[in-house]
């Protein structure tokens, strides 16, 4: 399971042909690449214990892959946005943070529609399976929580550069224009950043990598929103399956009521029938005993009369 160009290796769903539509943020022209339809999750939909648990590696190898992407390649575009000194190293850098950015989100995606596709599987309710199942799940909501965690500390070092790169361009602002001033900036109000006077080279420059740093704050905040409904959604995961085993052990237990109803009703059955039998024989024992008293009668009489 590896990263191609496009996005998350061999598995992607989010091609124009199915799933998400392709994908175009920032700077960089992003877009997904179309997933393989012979090999794609699409064409395999999991049956049994064993290709559940090898579901749930896949995503496990996928939320492997994306701590590796975050520690090693997200933070290092991270530090050379903070780093950059020049319009066109912020623009490239933070080209390549947002493509870094899309695909640690995309394949968030992915592995939650994986996820649910697991525990939409015919039984994931076994116990064979429910225990994997439920660490798959804590493992992706850990990692999510992770990349929460370090694009928040990431876009709280963005801000401070952001009020730097403003206090540069207005020297002679006081802390409450500087204060609204960059809170313009960061909602995109790019008009409010003034530039005049002889400094203007080094405004105009604070001003670019400010208006730079803005950007990646807005896309980092619109990112957060929806982790936080991607998160909900993986922890709802968590009960979905209890209705459907609920109904199961509901159905089993009156499959057992009914079968104990039948027995109960074939013992009376049983017991009927054989009150039944021994009546009939008491019958055709008194009979017998009539029809043995009326012979031995008539013979007695007819002897009597001879």
């Amino acid at each position: 399971m590896s990263y191609n160009q496009g996005g998350y290796g061999q598995y992607n769903p989010y091609g124009g042909n199915g799933g998400y539509q392709d994908l175009e943020q920032g700077n960089g022209g992003y877009e997904m690449a179309q997933m393989n339809q012979n090999n794609g999750y699409a064409q395999q939909q999991p049956a049994g214990p064993t290709a559940i648990l090898n579901e749930c590696r896949k995503i496990n190898d996928g939320i492997n892959e994306v701590r590796a992407k975050r520690e090693g390649q997200l933070a290092i575009a991270q530090n050379a946005l903070l780093d950059s000194a020049t319009e066109k190293e912020d623009q490239a850098m933070r080209q390549n943070l947002d493509y870094i950015e899309d695909e640690i989100n995309n394949t968030f995606r992915y592995l939650r529609d994986l996820l649910k596709k697991v525990k939409q599987t015919p039984g994931s309710g076994d116990a064979r399976v429910q225990g994997q199942i439920d660490v798959t799940n804590r493992n992706l909501r850990k990692e999510i929580e992770a990349y929460q965690k370090t694009q928040s500390d990431f876009q709280k070092r963005l801000r401070a550069q952001v009020r730097r790169r403003y206090e540069i361009a207005n020297p002679e602002a006081t802390p409450e224009e500087i204060d609204q001033g960059v809170e313009n900036v960061l909602l995109g109000q790019e008009q409010s950043f003034q530039v005049a006077g002889s400094r203007s080279r080094q405004a105009n420059e604070a001003k670019q990598a400010a208006l730079e740093r803005s950007a990646a704050i807005r896309k980092i905040e619109q990112d957060m929103i929806e982790l936080g409904r991607l998160y909900q959604e993986v922890a709802e995961l968590v009960h979905q399956q209890e209705p459907a085993v609920e109904q199961i052990n509901q159905g089993a237990n009156e499959v057992v009521e009914n079968v104990n109803n039948a027995n109960q009703h074939l013992n009376s059955a049983i017991k009927s029938a054989r009150k039944a039998r021994k009546w009939k024989w008491i019958t055709l024992l008194v009979v017998l005993a009539i029809i043995g008293i009326v012979v031995g009668v008539a013979v007695g009489v007819s002897v009597n009369k001879k």
